[in-house]
């Protein structure tokens, strides 16, 4: 076994900008200390404030929403603090680098087929039980599971399939994944299929940290304050219900920096226009928004969050009249989409428009690599007129959720249903703001839904990954369903050497494949980021959308 060094520039292996064919990797940057290591008794008693520092060390912090806290199925607002308080393995930096969280290293064979990960010795619980491998093991196999961990984003966002025996798991026939050997109480062997040199990025993953399964109750379980933790923050109050959130320092954290932050008020707003009024009044340090409203801010103030992101609308494809491929084709082609998008977010977003999957930041992108795309109202008309419907008259009710109620979102919808009328004479059309609960008993008959999917892993056969695992929803496939070959050239992806002189070509061939079917209604690549007040120092964020240097931010007097 060969020992992996973990603060390597991941440019060897995932190219964040586009170098196509470049093969040697940036140096490295300067160590940076984790705080992961053992801390004596006296270093936990306390660490002094800098000189400028405020007295109280609290952030409010105001997001669209909060939900179910759990690793496994933590697909949104939580990502700030999760991997705080559920340790992953390792943590990433703002350029993709690894250093030691949970584990002190890792170990690969020559082939990159088998891991070893050591986890701290020192490592415990805040009850001063030790984490332990067996846990580790445990807590994966049931979020893999579908029926144990429902809702649950592991097994998609992880790429764990490539684990021996996980696949199993993952289709609900096993309970165990083989693959993943608790050596020792600190030592976690992990056997792939074949090799992986992506594997240590993927235990940097904000949703491989693990929970201890005895406090799992039941199969939508959310962590609560009685929930053990093993990182430098826990939860006083996580209350979904009650819409109560807040985060406090873990006081038998075992690491050797304590936090300077006591504490994190989450307020949860799904009006961004009160979170701007929150921000104006000072109410708030740390803001995340999705809208225009950021664009108000103050200068210096947007901390851009490193990840490679597509808002978009998804086809339904399972639900009429989506099902049809002529239609989603004519719905697309039906709309002057630059404008369109340039109109709906007010000329903010021009340079983002979404044309492909893969965004500019991601190896392999190329422009314009989506078969036949753009504006052609009379190839749409043709395209309608050769559907199983024939033309609009035959059409059963499109029905589009906006995914919230930002403007942007509601204003897209609206023009492109404008379009649709003007260019295809398409009126059986509900647009209702917000998700899908607003459509009651229809929701499951609406079949345009505003989806978002970003690169937590920065790597395009994970990105592509990531789609199809979501088109590939039997609700949701349509014609994607019956494609085998495309599932082979996804799957052929993943195992390749990002340097492989083929890579690229099997990339776009494949990404180009899964847009002919046209799943989706482009909207942006947009750049997601925190909002953060001069006042708070040392902020920094990782494609987790991680606070990863939250060891180090603290409040200053103003």
């Amino acid at each position: 076994m060969r020992q992996l060094h973990l603060r390597f520039a991941i440019s060897a292996l995932l190219l964040v900008t586009v170098v196509l064919g470049a093969c040697a990797a940036p140096a490295a940057p300067a160590p940076v200390d984790s705080g992961a290591a053992m801390a004596d008794e006296g270093e936990m008693m306390g660490r002094p404030l800098p000189d400028d520092a405020a007295e109280e060390q609290v952030i409010r912090y105001v997001a669209r929403g909060f939900g179910r806290l759990n690793p496994a199925a933590e697909g949104g607002f939580g990502r700030f603090i999760i991997s705080h308080m559920f340790m992953p393995f390792f943590i990433r930096d703002a350029e993709h680098n690894l250093s030691p969280w949970l584990a002190t290293g890792i170990d690969a064979n020559e082939d990159q087929s088998v891991y070893t990960i050591h986890i701290h010795p020192d490592a415990v619980w805040n009850d001063g039980s030790p984490v332990t491998a067996q846990e580790a093991k445990a807590y994966w196999e049931y979020g893999l599971h579908p029926g144990k961990c429902v809702g649950c984003y592991l097994s998609r966002f992880t790429g764990f399939d490539l684990i021996e025996g996980a696949q199993a798991v993952i289709d609900g026939e096993a309970d165990e994944v083989s693959g993943v050997v608790a050596v020792d109480d600190k030592t976690l062997e992990v056997r792939l299929v074949g090799p992986d040199p992506l594997f240590p990025q993927r235990v940097a993953l904000f949703d491989t940290g693990f929970v201890k399964v005895e406090d799992i109750t039941g199969e939508d379980f959310s962590a609560t304050s009685e929930t053990r933790v093993n990182g430098p923050f826990m939860l006083q109050e996580w209350d979904v219900d009650e819409q109560k959130f807040e985060i406090v320092q873990n006081p038998n954290w075992w690491g050797d920096k304590k936090p300077f932050i006591e504490r994190i008020i989450a307020t949860p707003s799904a009006d961004e226009n009160i979170s701007f009024i929150m921000w104006q009044n000072d109410e708030v340090d740390i803001a995340f928004f999705l809208t225009n409203v950021r664009e108000q801010l103050e200068e210096g103030t947007f901390t851009v969050i490193p990840y490679a992101t597509n808002l978009f609308y998804t086809f339904w494809a399972g639900v009429e009249p989506i099902d049809d491929l002529n239609v989603r084709r004519a719905l697309v082609h039906a709309v002057d989409w630059r404008p369109a998008i340039s109109a709906a977010w007010e000329g903010t977003r021009d340079d983002r428009f979404m044309s492909t999957l893969l965004t500019p930041e991601l190896q392999c992108y190329r422009e314009g690599n989506w078969p036949d795309f753009g504006f052609d109202p009379e190839l749409a008309k043709a395209e309608l007129a050769a559907s199983k419907y024939g033309g609009p008259e035959n059409l059963p009710t499109i029905r589009i959720s906006t995914g919230g109620q930002s403007p942007n979102y509601i204003r897209t919808a609206e023009i492109m249903v404008e379009q649709w009328k003007n260019n295809l004479g398409i009126t059986n059309v509900e647009i209702r703001p917000g998700w899908l609960d607003v459509w009651g008993q229809d929701a499951d008959l609406v079949n345009v839904r505003r989806q978002s999917l970003g690169a937590i892993l920065p790597d395009p056969p994970n990105f592509l990954a990531g789609h199809w695992a979501n088109y590939g929803n039997p609700e949701a496939a349509g014609s994607m369903a019956d494609d085998a070959e495309l599932a082979e050239m996804i799957e052929s992806l993943k195992g390749m050497s990002r340097d492989d002189p083929a890579f690229c070509d099997l990339v776009q061939e494949t990404e180009a494949r899964m847009l002919g079917h046209y799943p989706i209604i482009p909207m942006i690549w947009d750049p997601y980021g925190y909002s953060v007040k001069p006042r708070i120092k040392n902020f920094g964020t990782n494609v987790d959308n991680n606070w990863a240097t939250l060891l180090d931010i603290y409040v200053a007097e103003e």
